[in-house]
């Protein structure tokens, strides 16, 4: 299945690859839905507001599991789905969570206008015991029941670690490795963490970028500077980059009780072929 990218500009500047979009598909309905693309998230959320308008009361009933309603992190009343249908491409997802109040209603004239409408993210639980392949340079995706031979291969892996269903991996600097949570959701920057950690990769120099980011519904000061020695995943050279910091206690507790360093996102790997093996907790770049 393909993606596209989503631009914006941000604190005055445009950014052409600010967030993954995938067209999506819900039961048999054709309108012209989109998801952002978050493997920062542990689920898969179809924004009820958007929804809403493309079935009956008595449909949307029937795809709620009542009894599972439960408050999610950003305080919306949210619902496991049966018999909701979620589609990329040919690839089918049946697991998806209801948020009741989030998202924009679409009117009813407009409901299959050309117009595309944000139905909600897709995480990292849709891919759950898959290799998911990603193409950044040909906007496309693709996740396998299991390892192919030619990507097992050619693909340079490095041992990672999945806690509640999302992939952390290791980045040395300076002869010290980094855990990071992949977050294609976090576009904007090629490494996010603490001011305590951000010093320790980019010395003593001063911020040389800031960015006000939309986080949790809150804006953020992000703080960016070169980082000063090579970064590795594996015996692969990543790309020189920045790295950014925040002081907004959200991002930081949310590190702390993740036990990561912080956040990496699609930055590095723009150029590439990354292959996220979930089955067997390793992440790679095709050679």
């Amino acid at each position: 299945f393909s993606f596209e990218w989503y631009s914006a500009e941000i604190s005055g500047k445009k950014y052409d690859k600010l967030a993954m979009l995938v067209p999506a598909k819900v039961n048999n309905t054709d309108a012209n839905f989109v998801m952002q693309f978050d493997l920062g998230s542990d689920a898969t959320m179809l924004y009820g507001k958007t929804l809403n308008n493309y079935f009956s009361i008595e449909e949307l009933n029937s795809f709620l599991k009542k009894e599972s309603k439960f408050t999610s992190n950003s305080g919306e009343i949210s619902y496991a789905t049966q018999n909701l249908h979620l589609y990329f491409g040919s690839f089918k997802f049946d697991s998806s969570i209801y948020a009741e109040n989030y998202g924009e209603e679409v009117p009813k004239d407009s409901l299959y206008s050309q117009d595309q409408k944000l139905l909600g993210t897709i995480g990292a639980n849709a891919f759950k015991n898959k290799i998911l392949i990603i193409d950044y340079p040909k906007k496309k995706m693709c996740a396998l029941d299991d390892m192919d031979e030619y990507l097992e291969n050619n693909t340079q892996f490095v041992e990672a670690q999945i806690k509640k269903g999302r992939i952390h991996v290791p980045i040395k600097i300076d002869e010290k490795v980094y855990w990071f949570l992949f977050d294609t959701g976090s576009s904007l920057f090629p490494i996010s963490t603490s001011k305590e950690v951000w010093k320790k990769l980019v010395g003593n120099t001063k911020p040389t970028d800031t960015i006000v980011s939309n986080s949790w519904g809150e804006k953020v000061n992000c703080y960016g500077a070169p980082i000063k020695e090579k970064a590795y995943l594996g015996s692969k050279l990543l790309k020189s980059s920045l790295a950014y910091y925040t002081e907004n206690e959200t991002l930081n507790d949310f590190n702390t009780t993740e036990n990561i360093d912080g956040l990496t996102g699609n930055a590095f790997f723009t150029s590439n072929i990354i292959v996220i093996d979930f089955k067997n907790n390793r992440f790679g770049i095709l050679k």
